[in-house]
């Protein structure tokens, strides 16, 4: 019950591919990314290679995108939906209220495999000035097939909430910043109380291309006791919109 209070009192979760100042045009995109784990957490001291695709529109979005090394694969699915009945256009903003759902599926080369269902509800504030921000939040239903324990226990199940917000600001020479505070990336749904940070930045080019970096740091515990840092990843990012 503390966890659903929580969800709702907080109201939160973010993709940056969803964070533009969108005027009715329907943007595509593809995104390449190179991270590099440090000394924390499982994921010690690996590159991880990413791509995403997808497609930005007035009432619709969509993201498809694949993350492994070698010995993890993960795969992510989402969309997500602007009622036009609760989107409020401005002269010089934009308020929506939407909803969305999440496809994730991972693989431990040996070890597990996971799918996670995600949906929840969103609400973005964009002006033309370049700001953004959005939070998101809902419920999530992990399902875990640990390979030692497939004999017996074929699968794990269990629900918790989902939440985060993201700031974005993009100024008018293409500079951005954002950042980011949310119980999950594109590709780690950990269980609850293990939320992220990210603080990034970009140059967005007049032909299209973004290229940009980013430090994000998670956090284990971090609602209750003895909470300690279980992830330090660095990020480089490029991604070509048409």
């Amino acid at each position: 019950m503390k966890k659903l209070l929580l969800a709702f009192i907080l109201f939160f979760t973010f993709s940056h591919s969803f964070a533009e100042f969108n005027d009715g045009t329907v943007t595509k995109f593809v995104e390449f990314n190179l991270a590099s784990t440090t000394n924390r957490g499982i994921e010690q001291y690996n590159t991880l290679y990413s791509v995403e695709a997808g497609f930005i529109s007035r009432w619709l979005d969509g993201l498809a995108g694949v993350q492994g090394y070698e010995d993890v694969f993960d795969c992510t699915i989402a969309t997500v939906v602007w009622f036009p009945f609760t989107s409020w256009q401005f002269e010089t903003a934009q308020i929506s209220l939407g909803a969305g759902a999440l496809y994730h599926f991972e693989r431990y080369k040996d070890i597990s495999s996971e799918h996670d269902i995600l949906f929840d509800s969103t609400f973005r504030y964009q002006n033309a000035r370049g700001w953004s921000i959005s939070f998101r939040g809902g419920y999530s239903f992990k399902k875990t097939k640990v390979d030692a324990l497939s004999r017996y226990l074929p699968y794990l199940t269990t629900g918790f909430p989902t939440m985060g917000m993201i700031i974005d600001k993009v100024w008018q020479n293409g500079f951005e910043l954002y950042f980011e505070h949310a119980l999950h990336d594109l590709y780690r749904y950990p269980h609850f109380a293990c939320p992220h940070y990210t603080l990034g930045a970009a140059v967005n080019m007049d032909s299209g291309l973004r290229l940009g970096g980013d430090v994000s740091m998670r956090i284990v515990d971090q609602y209750t006791t003895s909470p300690y840092v279980d992830s330090l990843i660095f990020k480089m990012t490029a991604r070509m919109s048409f």
